[in-house]
């Protein structure tokens, strides 16, 4: 639809320009994303995943719209929070064990996108690993004068030879100034000055550079591995609304004086932050919720729809309590489909009512369509999605002799394509060998029970939940979606 065309139907939220804006990519049907990713030193929190999860849903529907999607999102994986998490763990170790810590984190962010259904990046950048091109940076901003070393080694950027910093965030520098806390570091010429390179202090891991052995700071690493990975200009920079001041700004900052344009990014995309009962989340207050230990009671698809179910710029206060309804409305959707999928293979092969249904679904997908073009409002598509289920179980399936097994088999397209955008029905899309022997045990339970052989049907039922596989009986017709949180041993 738009594999060829820089101009999409998307308007967004434009962080940098204040303003609602129309997409227009800056090469013809590709799109260039990048989101800052984690520091991981702990685990990945409901918070994080929200992030994620919008961006992936995001990339979803630009690749339903045809476009190219090269997202990429990096690991902070050498910073303060690491080396401290490091020594409580390693003590005098940490010089030789410090990599554990990321290493484990970065394993059980993987394991989290993957129950989320979260569809891999185009690459996941490591500072480790980008280390050269950062000192390449420096070095240049060094000689031009736009940053300095101070007398401990260490090399900071220098703000106020940037034109307009401050803008992208909102903030004016003075004020920022006369509020800033004002840090020991040796040689720091203004209180808003950002470390570049930090030099290194006894026990801490470092690497080689021209000013002292030491690591990159982290407004910088960013804006080198997007430039290095999506090129500059790019389409679209995003992250959480934490990070607007001052990772974002910084990042803009540095780049503005390296590059000589004002945003190496086009579009700015922030997600909204989440609170657990209206309140921050944060260590002292206890209130941090993990996001595997929500995975470890509800399956992603629960979470996802949670997630969509709230336009992403708006806070959104987590509320554990609210997941069982959600996933109530999963087994809606699910059984919609279930029910769709019968209808079809009992269709005839006319249908004198076939116009009316067909009308009836583009209207859903144009709601659906228009809800995500503005803005990504994924709780409007959410909306869309469960008016179309509802009505395939309150219409369509008790008047499908009048539709005809073509449009019936249109009507489950669409129906499939909008959930997975919204990444939902995964079910649906399991190996069809799975999906036939679970059919067979599925007639054969409904056999048993037609001839009142209840105890055994129930053995069959007790058995495909203890796989994962969930069983509904509604009226005489029964129904299964997958409970993913039960079949890791499928993986």
């Amino acid at each position: 639809m738009y594999a060829n065309s820089k101009e999409l139907p998307i308007i967004v939220y434009n962080t940098a320009s204040k303003n609602l804006e129309k997409i227009t990519l800056l090469r013809p049907g590709l799109a260039r994303i990048y989101v800052c990713g984690l520091t991981p030193y702990d685990s990945m929190h409901v918070g994080h995943a929200r992030t994620f999860v919008f961006y992936d849903i995001f990339r979803r529907y630009l690749e339903y719209l045809g476009v190219e999607v090269r997202f990429v999102t990096n690991f902070t994986d050498i910073d303060d929070k690491i080396i401290n998490r490091a020594r409580q763990e390693f003590g005098g170790e940490l010089i030789n064990r410090w990599y554990e810590v990321p290493s484990r984190y970065i394993k059980e962010f993987f394991d989290a996108m993957d129950r989320l259904y979260v569809k891999r990046a185009y690459a996941y950048p490591k500072v480790t690993e980008n280390i050269n091109d950062m000192l390449k940076w420096i070095q240049e901003l060094v000689s031009k004068n736009l940053a300095y070393v101070s007398p401990d080694g260490s090399v900071y950027f220098d703000i106020t030879k940037v034109p307009r910093y401050g803008e992208f965030s909102g903030q004016k520098i003075e004020d920022l100034i006369a509020g800033a806390r004002v840090e020991p570091e040796p040689g720091k010429r203004n209180p808003l000055d950002f470390a570049l390179w930090k030099s290194w202090s006894e026990g801490e891991p470092w690497w080689n550079s021209p000013w002292s052995p030491g690591r990159p700071g982290w407004h910088l690493e960013c804006v080198v591995m997007s430039s290095k990975y999506l090129g500059v200009p790019f389409d679209i920079h995003g992250g959480g609304q934490d990070l607007i001041f001052p990772h974002h700004e910084n990042e803009i900052a540095i780049a503005r004086v390296y590059f000589g344009i004002d945003y190496f990014a086009r579009y700015w995309i922030h997600v909204g932050l989440v609170t657990i009962r209206g309140q921050k989340m944060s260590k002292s207050l206890g209130n941090i919720i993990p996001i595997m230990e929500v995975l470890r009671k509800y399956d992603g698809e629960v979470l996802r729809l949670y997630y969509a179910m709230t336009q992403y710029r708006k806070p959104m206060d987590f509320d554990p309590d609210a997941l069982d309804q959600v996933r109530n409305s999963l087994m809606s959707v699910y059984a919609a489909y279930d029910m769709l999928t019968e209808a079809i293979n009992e269709a005839p092969d006319t249908g004198d009512r076939d116009n009316e249904l067909l009308s009836k679904v583009n209207e859903f997908v144009n709601s659906f369509e228009e809800s995500l073009n503005n803005d990504i409002n994924t709780s409007g598509a959410v909306a869309a999605l469960m008016d179309f289920a509802r009505y395939i179980a309150s219409t369509v399936i008790y008047n499908t002799q009048h539709y005809s097994r073509n449009a019936l088999t249109n009507a489950l397209t669409a129906f499939s394509d909008l959930a997975n955008i919204l990444g939902i029905l995964n079910r649906t899309r399991l190996p069809p060998s799975l999906v036939s022997l679970i059919d067979t045990l599925i007639r054969i339970r409904a056999q048993l029970r037609a001839r009142k052989m209840f105890d055994v049907a129930d053995e069959i039922r007790n058995e495909l939940s203890k796989l994962g596989v969930v069983v509904s009986d509604v009226g005489n017709k029964t129904y299964w979606y997958i409970d993913r949180d039960k079949i890791t041993q499928w993986h």
